[in-house]
């Protein structure tokens, strides 16, 4: 039976006389006009019917939020799919792809309770009144939770049961949006969800225990074995508390991302600065530190805290709220794009260092796949490109046009009074600081309030004054994957001390993050190339907002450069991992950068005009952290070479042997090792080991034109030792990732200190051997090619290896 995929296509039904595509709305603003009951009732009856479905069913909810981490199994990809597809998981974060990808997630999901409505719950009711219901389910569209705007969980979120009345039939029923509760009531474990480590063997959350989802736990409440974490708890307060942790001139209750978010739509950025927290460049600027991922993922620890199931990645998509702030990274994903429509990626890859040379996927592309989701029964997969236009799928924002710019015959589109608008709107509801800085221009006018501080100026139509941002920069797998976070704090001017008190609290970055090998197996492929890279993330979160309430406060004198510098001297900061401080001492591995910027900015009274930086900023070299110089490390003397003997010749460090005998059916290949050192290394490594056939009678061998029949990879960093093949001409291929086995460097063994690589080549498979124990058995994929050749790639100095390799065979 030919195998048929779940053909994701949105929802087409509900378009307007002109082709309007119906609007995906504010959940509370959505929710509370009477006009959208219907749909309202709806969608909270098909999410609850969603959610019903046994999660062994490809379509349940259960399985679909299980696409974001665990179980960590497939999704729509049966097995001769995936063994075409060398990758693990689905995770896009710290990558290009992170906006686009989450684009057909969030489509699949707005497509399944569509047709739930329309193919289970409509039916239900009589014939007469189920054309007006069709249309309430055709134009109903996702809604999203503008968390900047409203900084607490949506009403219709906060109570654990609703009572709901669609045509004058009222009923009571459990709120699908409270919390997620596996259907059959069986604990998440039943169904391949384990634990998470979120602080070493100290802290692990037992999600696998959990039959239902918390958000804001107490630490007391997280524990495994406690009824409110069986059966889940939501503390909706806790999530306001993380989201309001400021106050605003104004006395306004903006929420803590809202000037984030407009920064984000309002600065010049290209794609690859909004799209993610990697770090591209070696040297970046500090004004290019804003993008969409930091943001998102401080709502997903604002919402989760410790332990609740938004703040891991491996369970976030089981808490319907999930969806909900999801659909609003998107919108701000679309308006950026009507914003900015000729910018996008064409290809790249965060990284400085050769990708091919440990197998690693060099580029992603407007192309790339976006698995695991398919356009067609065929298998044809959703690509950044294809998704790029969203009106297309299906859907709008209230903000933008409602078809898209350009696309009306006959009808003129002005594109700059457009995008006029859309600033006018964005200014509006997202600019703080453009509004607490025009509300002191106008007390200070009226000789209501004080003159303006010094550091500010009226300008003509509007206020200019010096801005000041902080600039967060640290290694994502710096503690393994774990998420983590750096919370900044201003320490009191009257010497009491430091002390961590929201009344010091400034901001804080969380990393979220997740490790790509869990119990021995590697379950994201991306994850285990960022760790590899070492990858550096980035924040910018503007703090002019905190000095203004000091000002207020009569606690900083004025905004000129030295007046600030004189507070922000006081700024300390600290690491936490599951609420609990991270010692000082281990801090190192963070590579951490906090650098304060000041700028000039401009706000103008036309809110129709955006805010804007009239300098670049500045870096205040006295302020924030960098990391200490790092000593040069020790240059290792070279080891002597070993005297020439023919029958076990030296293979250096960068080096390809040509072997005196071709190694076929039947024989062995040694390659041995007087120095085995696995302590990891603070930077990415590589420990490789390459069995090469290659005919060099016509050219001499190069970096890409052999095949490498069987390669070694030995990755401290990791804890893993990385299986691949290569056909020649082609990148290589990923086998496996295996962990270190408990017994490779065990001194008791007749090896003690070393190592000797062993490959038996047998009529169909390559055995691998580690003195003498059996590892691991690698399917030939080149037919009886003999092994002609072994090349030694290390990095960096001292490789675990030894600098000289022995290598000998044993012919048959």
């Amino acid at each position: 039976m030919v195998y048929k995929y779940y053909p994701i296509k949105g929802i087409s039904a509900g378009k307007g006389p002109n082709g309007e595509v119906p609007l995906r709305q504010e959940i509370d603003e959505w929710s509370s006009r009477p006009q959208n009951r219907t749909q309202v009732v709806l969608f909270l009856k098909a999410l609850k019917r969603l959610q019903e479905v046994p999660p062994e069913n490809r379509n349940s909810f259960f399985q679909i939020a299980g696409i974001h981490g665990m179980p960590f199994t497939s999704w729509d990809e049966p097995l001769e799919t995936q063994e075409n597809v060398d990758l693990k998981g689905y995770c896009t974060h710290a990558n290009y792809l992170f906006p686009p990808w989450h684009r057909p997630y969030l489509l699949l999901y707005e497509q399944r309770l569509y047709e739930i409505m329309v193919d289970e719950i409509i039916p239900t009711y009589p014939p007469k009144d189920q054309l007006g219901l069709r249309a309430a389910a055709d134009t109903w569209r996702l809604p999203y939770w503008d968390w900047a705007v409203n900084p607490k969980i949506p009403w219709l979120a906060t109570q654990p049961e609703l009572q709901i009345s669609l045509l004058d039939q009222l009923e009571t029923i459990p709120n699908p949006l409270y919390q997620f509760r596996m259907p059959d009531g069986k604990p998440m474990e039943a169904h391949g969800v384990g634990d998470v480590k979120a602080m070493g063997e100290d802290t692990v959350y037992s999600y696998g225990k959990c039959v239902a989802t918390s958000r804001c736990p107490t630490e007391e409440q997280s524990k495994p074995d406690s009824k409110d974490w069986i059966q889940g708890v939501v503390n909706n307060p806790e999530v306001e508390k993380y989201m309001t942790m400021h106050s605003s001139v104004d006395g306004k209750d903006y929420g803590a991302a809202a000037e984030l978010v407009y920064r984000l739509l309002t600065y010049p950025l290209d794609y690859e600065e909004f799209a993610t927290t990697a770090l591209d460049a070696s040297e970046p600027k500090v004004s290019a530190d804003v993008n969409i991922e930091f943001i998102h993922n401080n709502i997903h620890w604002w919402a989760g805290g410790d332990g609740g199931h938004m703040s891991q990645i491996p369970v976030a998509t089981f808490d319907p709220i999930f969806w909900l702030h999801h659909c609003n990274i998107d919108r701000l994903f679309a308006l950026w794009q009507e914003l900015n429509p000729d910018r996008f990626f064409t290809q790249g890859y965060q990284g400085d260092f050769d990708q091919k040379a440990i197998g690693l996927p060099t580029t992603v592309t407007p192309t790339t796949p976006l698995r695991p989701f398919h356009k067609d029964e065929e298998g044809k997969y959703w690509t950044s490109e294809e998704v790029r236009d969203f009106r297309a799928l299906g859907y709008s924002y209230p903000e933008l046009h409602p078809v898209k710019p350009g696309s009306e015959a006959g009808v003129v589109f002005d594109t700059n009074a457009y995008k006029t608008k859309l600033f006018e709107g964005v200014t509006l509801k997202y600019g703080v600081s453009r509004l607490e800085a025009l509300t002191q221009l106008e007390l200070a006018k009226n000789g209501v309030g004080k003159p303006l501080p010094e550091g500010m100026r009226e300008i003509n139509g509007g206020v200019a004054g010096n801005d000041f941002a902080i600039s967060i920069r640290y290694s994502k797998f710096a503690f393994g994957g774990r998420p983590f976070n750096i919370e900044i704090y201003l320490e009191p001017a009257d010497g009491t001390g430091r002390n961590f008190t929201p009344t010091e609290y400034v901001t804080n970055v969380y990393n979220f993050s997740t490790p790509g090998i869990v119990n021995g197996q590697e379950v994201c492929s991306n994850c285990t190339d960022l760790q590899t890279r070492d990858v550096k993330l980035t924040a910018y979160v503007p703090i002019t907002p905190i000095l203004n309430r000091l000002i207020l406060e009569e606690r900083l004198a004025s905004l000129k450069k030295d007046d600030v510098e004189t507070v922000l001297k006081r700024l300390y900061w600290r690491v936490t991992m599951a609420g609990r401080p991270i010692p000082e001492d281990q801090w190192g591995v963070l590579n951490l950068q906090i650098l304060v910027s000041m700028a000039e900015m401009s706000h103008s009274k036309d809110p129709t005009t955006p805010s804007k930086t009239e300098t670049e900023p500045e870096v205040l070299p006295d302020l924030g952290h960098r990391p200490t110089a790092q000593e040069p490390e020790p240059q290792q003397p070279e080891p002597e070479p070993e005297p020439e003997q023919p029958s076990t010749p030296g293979l250096a460090v960068g080096g390809v042997m040509k072997l005196e005998h071709e190694i076929t059916t039947g024989s062995s290949i040694f390659v041995s090792s007087p120095a085995f050192d696995l302590t990891a290394p603070s930077r990415r490594d590589m420990n490789r080991v390459v069995f090469i056939n290659f005919d060099d009678s016509g050219e001499e061998i190069g970096t890409n034109n052999f095949d490498g029949l069987l390669s070694i990879n030995i990755i401290r960093r990791l804890s893993s030792i990385q299986i691949q093949t290569k056909p020649a001409g082609h990148g290589w291929e990923g086998k496996d990732m295996i962990p270190f086995p408990s017994w490779l460097q065990d001194p008791s063994l007749p090896y003690g200190p070393s190592l000797c690589i062993r490959i038996v080549v047998e009529d169909s498979t390559y055995e691998v051997y580690l003195n003498e124990i059996h590892l691991y058995s690698v399917a030939k994929q080149f037919g009886n090619k003999p092994i002609t050749h072994v090349q030694y790639e290390a990095r960096p100095d001292p490789p675990a290896l030894g600098g000289v390799l022995t290598v000998y065979d044993l012919i048959v």
